[in-house]
């Protein structure tokens, strides 16, 4: 029997639908807990011709110049003139917002090796009673077709937001544009980082020359991470990263408090490493893309995905092409990656 080109686009949203439903997108094959968590934490927007902006201050001072500006607390006396002053400060962080576009054809070619004939049809008409192999066939086919699109969305929409935004200047933001090993200089959200001291990430290279390990380093680095009201839920490490921190803790305890020739007392695991009851997560990708010694902590309240309402993985199935024998799907998403607040942020590289 044949299918319709519309029993074919069902049959298809029928198996994204299995693949795509819910947030974040399907996990497998290798894990990717920073795509997790940031579309687990996406919030939405109205479209619109402008930019995304989020109003920022790190300025709390009058305007002017020298050590004493007007309007400054001051004592006074008498009949002593007192100066006012004014206040200004608020800058607006702006983030153009993106579209991305992945798609799949399915060939009429392919239906056929497997027995299968794709109709052409105006107004949904056409041979209705499937054979349960033909309908398996069909369904197969598409699911494989799905699962693989699936990952290789989410692959390449996690390598996105690592990035830093340079590879594609039409595609998302990613994590090393507001978290970066240079925060003195260059600009994010248009803001000047190199004058605007409040609008920087924390950033330290530990090369363990120093008094301190890098456990006694990191709890010095969250401590200024939230001295501004910051509070980083989400810490992902490279594995040499890790493999570093691991040592570290154990080398400020003991394996048994008995003695090592019993089995039960000496198993080698260690347990999941917390501070403040956040987990220190392995991010694979760090190793894939030259970060396996890194360490990011970043705070998911100041940092998130805005996803343009309805527009957040909105399904397509153009019409055929009059010059083509092919189905075509596709999912589009259109916002982006931002952040409001940088200096509770951090990133720490060893050597």
């Amino acid at each position: 029997m044949a299918f319709t080109t519309n029993e074919l686009a069902s049959i298809a949203n029928a198996a994204l639908d299995y693949h795509f439903r819910g947030q974040p997108l399907p996990q497998s094959i290798q894990e990717k807990p920073l795509l997790a968590k940031l579309e687990s934490a996406t919030k939405s927007f109205p479209g619109g011709k402008g930019d995304i902006t989020k109003a920022v201050k790190g300025k709390y001072e009058y305007e002017g110049s020298g050590a004493s500006r007007d309007g400054d607390l001051s004592g006074y006396t008498h009949n002593d003139t007192v100066t006012y002053g004014t206040i200004a400060g608020i800058e607006r962080a702006r983030y153009p917002w993106r579209e991305l576009h992945t798609g799949l054809t399915f060939t009429y070619t392919e239906a056929k090796i497997d027995g299968i004939t794709i109709v052409d049809t105006l107004n949904s008409t056409g041979e209705k009673k499937h054979s349960k192999r033909e309908l398996t066939a069909i369904t197969n086919i598409m699911e494989d077709k799905a699962f693989s699109m699936s990952e290789i969305l989410s692959r390449q929409m996690n390598d996105m937001l690592w990035g830093d935004g340079t590879n594609d200047p039409l595609a998302f933001l990613g994590v090393q544009y507001f978290i970066t090993a240079t925060p003195e200089v260059g600009t994010t959200g248009g803001i000047d980082r190199a004058t605007n001291e409040w609008w920087r990430n924390r950033y330290v290279s530990f090369d363990g020359t120093g008094t301190s390990d890098l456990v006694e380093t990191f709890n010095t680095e969250m401590r200024q991470l939230r001295r501004f009201g910051g509070r980083p839920n989400l810490f992902l490490c490279g594995s040499d990263f890790l493999d570093a921190l691991t040592k570290a803790v154990r080398e400020k305890g003991l394996y048994t408090d008995s003695n090592w020739s019993r089995p039960s007392s000496t198993n080698l695991t260690i347990a999941a490493l917390t501070f403040g009851g956040v987990e220190f997560h392995y991010d694979p990708t760090l190793d894939d893309i030259g970060l396996a010694k890194s360490c990011f902590m970043i705070d998911t309240k100041h940092m998130y995905i805005m996803a343009m309402d309805q527009e957040w993985g909105r399904r397509h199935h153009p019409a055929r092409p009059h010059d083509e024998y092919a189905s075509y799907t596709s999912i589009t998403y259109s916002g982006q990656l931002i952040a409001d607040q940088l200096n509770c942020h951090g990133r720490i590289d060893i050597a």
